[in-house]
């Protein structure tokens, strides 16, 4: 048997493909973490250029998540261009610090002081060349900015019943699309930002489709990977229908009756 590293052809993650000795596949096998963090994944060369003609005379900031179907492709280091990273993601290979325009940790204190494997309390600690937003300025974290959580809900405008809603906020993406919007960028880019799991991420999704809209309505451009998930859905009504419980409603043999 041979092992080869791969992508499976479905969703893009890596796997190692189990080959026979003449070559055809056989099984495949669930990778680690580290090990995916691990491989290399530059952006394509075009799709690097076409960005970078995209971006030209806009404040633009790239947003990187987690994933490695992305992540990897962030525009670290490139003249003109902020990116911004969060929580634990510097423990990625990829990550590259001295790229780094701004960094978001938006949890309270005792989850960021936990023992982890990723030394994160430690990393905190360091006199980074770029600010830490955090829910506060902290004694110990020399970076550590106030994250100015009035002044982005200030910029929402919908309303439920007599007051206006402040609270669109279910992730840390969407904290750091907002601040992009108050600090007037014209282009935001996302990389490794998937939210396709159900769970947690599920919950995320709806406050980080306000916020691209919001952008959108704003008149600045977002761009996200073609494998991106956000947004990715139906057509309701043209492409398919649903019931209340979430199932699909099928068309009858004869739809134009």
């Amino acid at each position: 048997m041979q092992r080869t590293n791969d992508k499976c052809p479905l969703c893009g993650v890596p796997v190692r493909i189990i080959r026979r000795s003449d070559g055809a596949a056989d099984h495949y096998e669930h990778l680690e973490l580290d090990e995916i963090d691990a491989l290399p994944n530059p952006i394509p060369p075009g799709l690097d250029q076409y960005l970078k003609s995209c971006r030209k005379g806009k404040r633009t900031v790239a947003l990187v998540g987690a994933a490695f179907t992305t992540g990897p492709w962030a525009p670290y280091g490139e003249p003109n261009v902020e990116v911004w990273c969060l929580n634990e993601t510097h423990m990625s290979p990829w990550v590259k610090t001295e790229g780094i325009t701004g960094w978001f940790q938006l949890h309270p204190r005792w989850v960021f002081n936990r023992e982890h494997r990723s030394g994160h309390r430690e990393w905190l600690t360091r006199d980074w060349p770029f600010h830490i937003w955090m829910q506060q300025e902290y004694d110990g974290i020399p970076r550590s900015v106030a994250y100015p959580l009035r002044d982005v809900q200030a910029q929402i405008g919908v309303v439920k019943g007599e007051h206006k809603v402040g609270g669109i906020f279910s992730s840390t993406f969407a904290y750091m699309t907002a601040l992009a919007l108050l600090q007037g960028f014209e282009r935001i880019e996302f990389y490794g930002i998937e939210l396709v799991l159900d769970g947690e991420y599920a919950f995320q999704r709806e406050a980080m489709a306000f916020w691209v809209g919001k952008a959108d309505g704003m008149g600045v451009e977002v761009w996200m990977p073609e494998a991106c998930h956000l947004l990715e859905m139906p057509l309701y009504g043209y492409d398919e229908l649903r019931r209340g419980d979430g199932s699909i409603l099928t068309p009858p043999e004869n739809p134009d009756t």
